[in-house]
């Protein structure tokens, strides 16, 4: 069987275990294009049982790895104990390695979803470094979107292709504002997106951020130097330090993105 045959009989094995009478949006599928050789993916589903473990399998394995050129993961706001974790383990400890991957997109939180998505696997609900790993794999990625922030290791890959960041903090930051800052690995990096810890309902929220040393850190780096936007999303920032920030580098498009959410008891 060849890859489009064996890819094939994946996205078939996932569609029958579907149950015919639900919504759309839990319909579980797995989709490809093969563009001459180069294997654009998407699985959209429930982040637990088979048809997600059985899609990781696949694409952690040749020759499917070698070929992937774009992989998208998401699906319905679903989750356990409000939380939806994304176990990327298969990704990160395969022994193949992902030479033509330039997008790695996992979806992050909508504004009204009941379920915090991150990266993570069982009760620790950690990212755990498999960012890092999967960058070791993926020399030439250009665009990375991920609900959780990245290790400190993650900065220690050179990524010279990297010009898309698109980070949410998810349940720990990681001081990722300010490995980012001290990083020389991503030359490229011209659009930055970064969404603040939001676990706004906890009464210390704001100790979890990001602190304002730090982003000033940022924006003083020869790390932020290449980056020309920036979108802010939830920030613990007055107004007067976002001014303060934006005058630090008066020509960089700087985008704040609010939202919140509460439950009316």
């Amino acid at each position: 069987m060849g890859l489009d045959g064996a890819l094939d009989a994946l996205r078939k094995a996932i569609l029958v275990r579907n149950d015919p009478e639900r919504s759309p949006q839990y319909i579980q599928r797995f989709h490809f294009v093969d563009v001459r050789g180069e294997l654009h993916i998407e699985f959209h589903g429930l982040s637990w049982g088979d048809a997600y473990s059985q899609s990781m399998a696949a694409v952690a394995s040749e020759p499917i790895a070698s070929a992937m050129v774009s992989v998208r993961i998401g699906g319905p706001d679903q989750g356990a104990n409000g939380t939806r974790d994304w176990d990327l383990t298969q990704l990160a400890d395969t022994a193949a390695a992902f030479p033509k991957l330039r997008s790695l997109c996992i979806a992050q939180n909508r504004p009204a979803d009941h379920n915090r998505t991150i990266v993570g696997s069982g009760s620790l609900q950690k990212e755990g470094g498999v960012l890092a790993e999967i960058a070791r794999k993926a020399p030439h990625l250009v665009e990375l979107t991920t609900p959780s922030a990245p290790s400190k290791e993650f900065f220690t890959v050179g990524l010279p292709s990297l010009a898309y960041l698109n980070v949410d903090a998810g349940y720990d930051t990681q001081d990722f504002v300010l490995n980012l800052s001290r990083s020389s690995g991503l030359p490229q990096l011209r659009s930055l997106e970064w969404g603040e810890y939001c676990e706004t309902y906890m009464e210390s929220w704001r100790e979890q951020c990001a602190p304002l040393d730090h982003l000033r850190a940022l924006f003083a780096s020869e790390a932020f130097r290449p980056v020309r936007r920036f979108v802010f999303r939830n920030p613990a920032c007055s107004s007067a330090e976002l001014a303060e920030l934006k005058s630090m580098r008066p020509d960089l498009q700087l985008l704040v993105v609010r939202w919140s959410a509460q439950y009316v008891r």
